[in-house]
């Protein structure tokens, strides 16, 4: 039997994720305390610890949620080893673009601040391991390491993505979403 969580829990989480939030485009992650934290989501410290351990915790829960949801987003996720439609995976691929731009704070924040490469190397990690799908090995990639190629292509999508969130957006998800896949299509990856 499934529980549901109580609103309040929800609201609470909520407001400690918003302000945690809020502090990281204000400052660096070592400079936040628990202190500001519980006093921008307006609960008391005791409060903050029911829901995490530490701002560790609460960093290592934002970024498995925001991970997991800019995935879930992305509509490759419903295509498993067959070879994608060109329309398919481009609007996949938009989906998660407009996923990020929608969440643009959160992602900029995770990016910008020096304390946070944990993001990062996740994000690195649930991509890559995605990727391992998808590249096929035949033609210009036979002779080519798979592991090799999955880590090159992870590298370049991750800080393609990057460059496009620090340089706030300067084109639109459905170009950047072109664009991918063309570069995708070209080192095997369909």
């Amino acid at each position: 039997m499934e529980t549901k969580t109580d609103r309040r829990i929800l609201r609470t989480k909520k407001a400690i994720n918003e302000a945690f939030l809020g502090l990281l485009t204000e400052k660096e992650f070592d400079r936040i305390t628990i202190n500001d934290i519980s006093e921008r989501a307006n609960v008391n410290r005791g409060t903050f610890y029911l829901h995490y351990m530490d701002k560790y915790d609460l960093l290592d829960h934002s970024i498995d949620d925001h991970l997991n949801r800019m995935i879930l987003s992305c509509t490759f996720t419903k295509f498993t080893e067959e070879k994608l439609e060109q329309t398919e995976a481009i609007e996949a691929l938009k989906s998660l673009f407009i996923y990020v731009e929608e969440n643009f704070i959160f992602f900029s924040s995770m990016l910008s601040n020096k304390k946070t490469s944990a993001f990062r190397e996740r994000m690195m990690a649930l991509l890559s391991s995605g990727m391992q799908k998808k590249i096929h090995m035949q033609g210009i990639n036979q002779n080519i390491d798979k592991e090799l190629l999955v880590q090159f292509m992870t590298t370049a999508f991750v800080g393609t993505v990057e460059s496009w969130i620090l340089n706030h957006m300067p084109q639109p998800p459905q170009w950047m979403a072109e664009q991918i896949w063309t570069l995708f299509e070209r080192n095997g990856c369909k």
